[in-house]
């Protein structure tokens, strides 16, 4: 049921004030009720009028550096879901975003009706709010969901932990979009989009300029930040990093070659870490955001020292899905229990495919899966995409035979034996049945890669 009051917070003051969206006749924050925190380093707001969208970071030094043309900007939670078109109740999307899927948005929608922020408590130095968001393309709709985010200061950099609460009606399996985690747009004088995309991570190898190709219509550039971050800087080679310390693929880039430190102007650099995940319709989904500010070279410093840690990865799925995502199958869905629960069509060719997570080959010459087949016999497969390789359709593999119907197995896998497991591995694929003989089902309790100092010869 929406809620039509907010319950604000402040250290030693507590307001409830009306909170129905309006629509607007202009963009415009300037007038918008903004509630700050700030440690002597940065100064963040989040806007009141807009869902609690970020719409400021500023250092004593630099003023706003967060783009604020139009309500698709600022940074703010968006995601992505079927149907398409999500058209409930006989509504139509908005002329210009025909045939948009379900997509909640945390500042408003197309037509201009703001989102709405339902509690929120500042203590000076962290935020935590609660919102409503809008569906972006239809009008005056309010998102089936609620957006949260816990926001803390440290030093030169905002720490925020998102969550998506889902409260969908509509029970339909959808599988896997594409989600903006989160998307992050900054004034365009910090117009050069930096980050290793190299097969070295971690070895201080040459940094790229991330530039949008000439000929692609699709307006930003889409990258693999091999490091797990980017940072938008300027001529000074000062600005802002970005890191989503579970994803590794980016958007991102500017609508414009011309720079301004104008908050409020049309020119913006666009940053958006991007993974693909499932989002059920009771779903909790969570996760996390480092924006910091300062020189290119200590920015890398400062997120390769984190990110260099989760490398080889391991994935068990005790309470979600860890970005990981049923192709051809569905499994048990919402809340995630002791594994992914996998129901397997003879008719269909059934996979789980994991998220883009770099590793050096070398590093994890073996992988385990524990899991439970039933009902399923003969061999499974185990496939790979890597850095720089070859982008056939058909990547590399090796087998592994299906274990005893329903009994829980370690199965190991010998990757290094496989053709092509060498250079940086960027996703891996669990097939697990290669025959589409019969109907069964797969618990697969955790994907785990076996580093090389833990093989025993």
């Amino acid at each position: 049921m929406p809620l039509s009051l907010v319950l604000i917070t402040m250290p030693g003051v507590a307001v409830v004030v009306a909170a129905d969206p309006k629509p607007d006749t202009k963009f415009n924050v300037q007038s918008d009720q903004i509630s700050f925190i700030e440690n002597g380093e940065i100064k963040v707001g989040v806007n009141l009028d807009l869902g609690g969208a970020i719409t400021w970071l500023s250092t004593p030094e630099h003023g706003n550096l967060i783009n604020n043309k139009d309500w698709g900007r600022q940074v703010q939670l968006s995601f992505y879901s079927g149907p398409q078109p999500f058209e409930p109740d006989g509504k139509k999307t908005h002329e210009h975003w025909k045939n948009w899927a379900w997509n909640p948005i945390q500042s408003g929608d197309v037509f201009r009706h703001r989102a709405k922020v339902v509690e929120l408590t500042n203590t000076g130095t962290s935020i935590h709010l609660v919102s409503v968001p809008m569906q972006w393309a239809l009008e005056n709709v309010l998102g089936d969901c609620r957006f949260e985010a816990d926001l803390k200061l440290e030093g030169p950099m905002l720490r925020v932990h998102y969550r998506l609460i889902n409260q969908r009606t509509d029970h339909t399996w959808y599988g896997g979009h594409n989600q903006e985690l989160p998307a992050v747009y900054t004034v365009s004088a910090l117009d050069r989009l930096m980050a290793y995309t190299g097969d070295q991570p971690f070895t201080g190898g040459q940094l790229t300029r991330i530039i949008k190709p000439p000929q692609q219509a699709f307006p930003w550039a889409r990258f693999l930040a091999t490091e797990g971050w980017v940072a938008a800087v300027g001529d000074d080679d000062w600005g802002i990093g970005v890191c989503n310390p579970t994803v590794y693929h980016y958007l991102g880039g500017t609508n414009t070659p011309r720079k301004t430190w104008d908050s409020g102007d049309d020119p913006t650099m666009y940053i958006s870490p991007v993974s693909t995940d499932v989002l059920d319709h009771n779903i909790v989904f969570d996760f996390d955001l480092m924006m910091r500010v300062g020189k290119l070279a200590n920015l890398r410093d400062y997120f390769c020292g984190i990110m260099a840690k989760r490398t080889p990865p391991a994935w068990r799925f005790t309470k979600d899905r860890q970005h990981w995502v049923p192709k051809g199958c569905t499994d048990a869905g919402w809340p995630v229990q002791d594994g992914l629960k996998l129901a397997i069509s003879k008719d269909k060719k059934a996979s789980i495919e994991g998220p883009v997570q770099p590793y050096p080959a070398a590093s994890a010459p073996k992988l385990r899966v524990t899991g439970t087949w039933t009902g399923l016999a003969g061999t499974g497969h185990i496939s790979w995409k890597k850095q720089g390789g070859d982008p056939s359709p058909k990547p590399n593999s090796i087998t592994f035979p299906i274990p005893e119907s329903g009994k829980e197995t370690g199965v190991e896998v010998d990757l290094a034996s496989g053709p092509g497991y060498d250079g940086l591995i960027t996703q891996l694929t669990l097939w697990p049945a290669d025959q589409q003989g019969a109907d069964g089902h797969v618990t697969v309790k955790s994907i785990e890669l076996i580093p090389a100092n833990s093989v025993s010869h």
